[in-house]
């Protein structure tokens, strides 16, 4: 996992106390071998953009002055602050080849920039109001201790406000957007939510939201079974599929497409066998997809580089 972070303390504005937040980045990064943390300090919009288009990051997060307007970097030339407003905040992050996860702006009131990032970034993370240093630095560590772990943004996020209740900090400075993403003015989504240590499923219906109704059922009772199912097969979004086929219920099988599940996953297809299908028959086919997308989304199936030694452990269970 590669987290880039921003420093900005512009010599024109009130010192914050960024050195500790960089302590905590170093001792989590000894602690998390299969992590690296590039901390920038004193950070232009030139050395965000190098950053940027340099290396692919899952987590960006900005951390400093911040205003209604957008955050503050540092301008050397002028020896003062430069003001980069939401807008010009989501092009620069536009830049990097890969979209982040989660974009984190520790800034205060950078709340108003949610809606933009949520355009680049499933996650976002901002703050609603004025930010206390020592808050900032304990939701820093509660968040990125317990990420580092569970890989669960929403998990992480409600552990660090635990923490900042029981240090009596106020919760309510820190917000997470989900994004929602949007093809036209009436999309249809549904949430999925597979378990506490697991981001949530977003479920685009488009394609399918005018046939729910014909299956026999309530649109509200299908997308209930809906939900069910594929929190119980949740295991195989975590490898991109096209046209892959997930029982709903009985007689029901829908068909799914997504490139990664952090963004959306789109249902193409609802499709019910004839009602004469036995049981029997019907459990054979369900049992035949679980099995193929289990195997489809097993671990060796997504190796870059098959051939290297170290693969061999993993294709030697894969063939047992």
């Amino acid at each position: 996992m590669n987290v880039l972070v921003i420093f900005s303390n512009p010599p024109d504005l009130p010192r914050i106390r960024l050195d500790k937040e960089d302590k905590i980045f170093k001792q989590l990064e000894q602690q998390f071998p299969g992590v690296k943390i590039v901390c920038q300090h004193a950070s232009e919009i030139d050395d965000v953009h190098a950053l940027i288009t340099r290396c692919e990051y899952d987590v960006i997060q900005f951390s400093g002055h911040g205003s209604s307007d957008g955050i503050y970097l540092e301008k050397s030339d002028i020896d003062c602050s430069e003001l980069v407003s939401p807008t010009r905040l989501q092009s620069l992050i536009q830049l990097a080849e890969r979209s982040p996860r989660l974009v984190i702006l520790l800034n205060c009131y950078s709340s108003q920039s949610a809606t933009k990032l949520a355009n680049i970034a499933p996650f976002v993370i901002t703050a609603i109001g004025k930010i206390a240093d020592d808050a900032c630095i304990l939701f820093v560590k509660g968040f990125y201790e317990f990420f580092f772990k569970s890989h669960s943004i929403q998990a992480s996020f409600d552990h660090a406000l635990g923490l900042l209740a029981v240090k009596e900090f106020p919760v309510n400075t820190f917000q997470l957007s989900r994004r929602h993403p949007v093809r036209h003015q009436n999309s249809y989504f549904i949430h999925c939510y597979p378990s506490p240590n697991r981001d949530s499923i977003l479920v685009n219906l488009d394609a399918v939201i005018d046939k729910l109704s014909s299956f026999d059922m309530s649109t509200e009772e299908l997308c209930h079974l809906l939900v069910k199912k594929l929190c119980i097969h949740y295991w195989i979004f975590d490898s991109a599929r096209e046209q892959a086929i997930i029982p709903i219920g009985r007689l029901l099988f829908g068909e799914f497409s997504w490139k990664d599940t952090n963004d959306v996953v789109y249902c193409r297809k609802i499709m019910k066998l004839r009602s004469n299908i036995s049981r029997r028959h019907w459990e054979i086919w369900s049992r035949l997809l679980m099995v193929y997308n289990d195997l489809a989304s097993c671990e060796y199936r997504t190796i870059d580089n098959p051939a290297d030694l170290s693969s061999r452990s993993m294709l030697e269970n894969a063939i047992l």
